[in-house]
């Protein structure tokens, strides 16, 4: 009985944390919910209801595809605002100098990071519930279990990308700051990293892009995913112009193997160096 209670001393404030962070920011998770319904209800609905010739896509899996088309850019939008201020906040509001800390810190980033982990995944769920319902309205049951083997693997994208954003939440000061520059980088630089990588060197895979693994939240949808690394890219280019010839690969999707890994890699190193920096630090 003694051993509960003292579990419960050292688990209540992370819960308390928890419940906060729900109410706090509830407003913002109404708003990305009502954005990610508009969004299937603008891609998956509307073309179709309001145009009779627009032909449904001829499989329930490519009718999906469809409509995870600004599913990243959802989440990555949602990720920034939940966790920008995750660690940075705690210098801005200068919560270090509270004469009679009543939480330890380890223990208040916790409780903030399940909070804002679990709002993002609602949002995730109710974008999945929302297309996964139209899928079962135009198609009929049951779902593709691949729809829900892309529901496991944007849950992990959404682990990782909310780990990278915490890493930069803890060696920057300014939350709106943090913001703005996740998303840069998580919707820009990345991409354009990646253009680079491959111009200069295309037999390399871009493993290490968060961009290029979570194209897996779509591609793992195929039937046929392609296990050969062979498949799982094209090349272009201008062999037929005139001029100097030029070649363009397009990496498609990592496989799923690598693309789990790949995560669970920015997951563990990310919270881990973000931790290291938070402890060095003195709020």
């Amino acid at each position: 009985m003694q051993a509960l209670n003292e579990m419960y001393v050292e688990v209540k404030p992370i819960f308390n944390t928890y419940s906060f962070q729900l109410k706090k920011n509830w407003k913002k998770l109404v708003f990305f919910i009502v954005l990610s319904v508009v969004f299937v209800l603008l891609l998956s609905y509307l073309p179709i209801a309001l145009i009779p010739d627009n032909p449904l896509p001829s499989t329930q899996a490519e009718y999906f595809q469809r409509g995870f088309m600004f599913l990243t850019f959802i989440l990555i939008f949602a990720v920034c605002f939940f966790f920008g201020g995750i660690i940075c906040s705690e210098y801005s509001y200068k919560t270090g100098h509270i004469v009679f800390p009543i939480i330890n810190k380890y223990k208040l980033v916790l409780g903030k990071f399940l909070g804002n982990l679990t709002m993002v995944y609602g949002v995730t769920g109710v974008f999945y519930l929302t297309l996964g319902f139209l899928g079962m309205y135009y198609y009929g049951g049951p779902l593709n279990i691949r729809f829900f083997y892309s529901l496991g693997i944007t849950l992990l994208y959404v682990l990782a990308i909310s780990s990278f954003v915490t890493l930069f939440s803890s060696f920057m000061k300014n939350v709106n700051m943090t913001v703005i520059a996740c998303i840069m980088i998580l919707l820009i630089v990345l991409r354009m990293v990646d253009m680079l990588v491959v111009l200069i060197e295309p037999d390399f895979e871009p493993v290490y892009s968060l961009d290029y693994v979570s194209k897996l939240i779509s591609y793992i949808l195929e039937q046929d995913f392609p296990t050969e690394i062979a498949d799982r890219y094209i090349d272009g280019g201008n062999s037929n112009m005139p001029g100097p010839d030029w070649a363009v690969r397009m990496w498609l999707t990592p496989s799923i193997e690598t693309g789990i890994i790949v995560m669970l890699s920015y997951t563990v190193v990310c919270l881990g160096i973000a931790m290291v920096l938070f402890k060095r630090k003195q709020l």
